[in-house]
């Protein structure tokens, strides 16, 4: 049985209308989990629970890029066979904010992704592009990329990176709950402004045109 959360939803139907930029994680949210994370880790011989971490903690340089490029490979071979979530690409494509992703992924990951499947972004970044989620920085970026003031955007994932990246910058948050990270959401909920059972619900709530 699921446990049951608690939903947050906005205290008038005018709230979702202010929000000018829209960030989305990718993996888990727009697009179904399919990288093989214990399969990288035992190629890698990483032991640690955050994989992008671990190899930027390698001191050896050549090593260290040698590990990213291992990393890639796989995040390419999966973007190949990424598919997209429930309502993903109609929510995307349906807002008339700027929308975009920002991920952990290498960003040639993400635009295959958003090729193959029909996302219409506005924006992309990936980490070489700023320093990863947790950080505010990749946040940061696309809010002056379109001058965009922060209590304007809303950043939306399924984890707490995702959620702390988004306030760290001064946004809201959207926790989307699936399957995988129910058990999980307790531990973070807290970080989220808005929790939503899926991205229709959360299409609903952004007033996206069906």
């Amino acid at each position: 049985m699921h446990q049951v959360i608690q939903q947050r939803k906005p205290e008038s139907s005018g709230e979702s209308s202010r929000f000018e930029l829209i960030a989305f994680d990718l993996d888990g949210t727009l697009i179904e989990l399919n990288i093989p994370f214990d399969e990288i880790r035992r190629e890698l011989g990483i032991e640690g629970r955050f994989i992008l971490e671990s190899i930027m903690d390698e001191k050896d340089l050549q090593r260290r890029q040698e590990m990213l490029r291992v990393l890639e490979s796989y995040e390419l071979r999966c973007a190949m066979e990424a598919r997209p979530a429930y309502y993903a690409v109609e929510l995307v494509n349906g807002l008339d904010a700027i929308k975009g992703v920002i991920t952990r992924n290498s960003r040639r990951s993400a635009e295959i992704v958003a090729e193959r499947l029909g996302f219409e972004f506005d924006f992309i970044i990936g980490r070489e592009d700023a320093e990863p989620k947790p950080s505010p920085e990749p946040l940061n970026l696309a809010l002056r990329m379109f001058d965009v003031s922060p209590s304007k955007a809303l950043m939306v994932g399924d984890f707490l990176f995702d959620l702390l990246s988004g306030k760290a910058a001064g946004a809201k948050t959207a926790l989307i709950l699936t399957d995988r990270n129910r058990g999980m959401a307790k531990s973070f909920i807290q970080h989220a402004d808005y929790v939503f059972e899926s991205l229709k619900e959360l299409a609903d709530f952004l007033e996206v045109e069906q």
